[in-house]
């Protein structure tokens, strides 16, 4: 019996091993193939930044597979027509809608970026030129904002105003009893002060104080009051010391005020031309003639030599030389005695 058909058989089964062979060769190419083909790329969208694996040929496929949308003004970089290679980054950033008013007028546009600063530079509008901005530059942006930018600046305003200089009051003991006179012209003083205005629009808002400095001091006024008793004066009070008893004369009951001459727009002369001071009474000429001797309790004598405006009927005015003396008579009923 013959042997030949073993060697076949050995031959058959070789070409299937390589066949084997072959086949698992092509599946490990393929796979082998498939992991090369996958890339690793950074999404950077709007600030957030993910790492993703894909097989994306170009810029644009990657975006569509994420399922980004692009729309006009967005950002993309590199630019979606552009190849994608392994360790690649790609930025997205998508433009947010906002409206700019300034000047009067609004702007819709599409801003890429992040702050209210931003949208403005996009406007054209100057952050550094000294504008009045709301919301403030440093607001993330959102979209549908409306951004309001108005003209803003500072006015310094100079103003000088009166200081009122004070009146001083001197006794001179060589000037006439009651006379007064200016020793010193009073001079106002000047104080400059500086505001800040800011302005808005045009329109200019509260002003502050930010600086004041006296330029010239006030020089105070001094008024000269004389204590001298003049002769004339004296020579009266000689008179009247000289006149009969009061318990003599007639008693009539009058209502008495006083007076100093040069206080409160007083003169120093008398209706009668006299000069006025301490022995001069006001009276109501129809009540008391001009000239009769009087004597007053508690004041002493005196005579009827002034009118005034207010003594009517039995009333009477007596002459002080200092207003103190004024002060502590003030207003009494008296029963005064009219000499003869």
């Amino acid at each position: 019996m013959e042997t030949g058909p073993e060697r076949p058989a050995r031959f058959l089964e070789t070409r299937h091993i390589l066949a084997l062979l072959i086949a698992a060769l092509i599946v490990a190419l393929s796979i082998t193939g498939f992991v090369w083909a996958q890339k690793e790329v950074t999404v950077l969208v709007d600030g957030d930044s993910r790492l993703y694996k894909t097989q994306a040929g170009t810029v644009s496929e990657l975006l569509e597979q994420l399922d980004v949308t692009i729309e006009e003004g967005d950002v993309v970089s590199p630019s979606p027509d552009c190849p994608l290679g392994d360790g690649d980054t790609v930025v997205i950033r998508h433009a947010i809608p906002v409206t700019v008013k300034f000047g009067g007028e609004g702007l819709d546009l599409k801003v890429v970026g992040n702050t209210v600063a931003d949208a403005l530079v996009a406007a054209g509008v100057d952050t550094g030129s000294g504008i009045e901005v709301e919301p403030p530059l440093t607001e993330r942006l959102e979209s549908g904002m409306t951004i309001t930018a108005r003209d803003a600046f500072v006015r310094i305003v100079e103003e000088a105003e009166e200081i009122p200089f004070e009146v001083l009051t001197e006794h001179d003991a060589s000037r006439i009893s009651g006379t007064r006179s200016i020793g010193v012209e009073g001079v106002p003083g000047k104080v400059l002060r500086l505001y800040k205005v800011i302005v808005v629009d045009g329109e200019p808002g509260p002003r502050t104080l930010v600086s004041e400095e006296r330029v010239v001091e006030p020089v105070n006024e001094v008024v000269l009051v004389g204590t001298k008793r003049d002769s004339q004066r004296l020579a009266r009070s000689r008179t009247i010391a000289a006149a009969p008893d009061a318990a003599t004369g007639t008693k009539l009951t009058v209502t008495a005020t006083a007076y100093a001459p040069g206080e409160a727009g007083v003169g120093t002369r008398t209706a009668t031309g006299a000069r006025a001071g301490y022995g001069i009474v006001a009276v109501d000429p129809r009540v008391i003639p001009l000239g009769t001797k009087l004597y007053i309790p508690g004041y002493g004598y005196g005579v009827a030599a002034d009118t005034g405006g207010a003594i009517k009927g039995n009333k009477i005015d007596v002459c002080f030389d200092r207003i103190a003396e004024v002060n502590a008579w003030g207003r009494r009923t008296v029963t005064i005695t009219i000499l003869p």
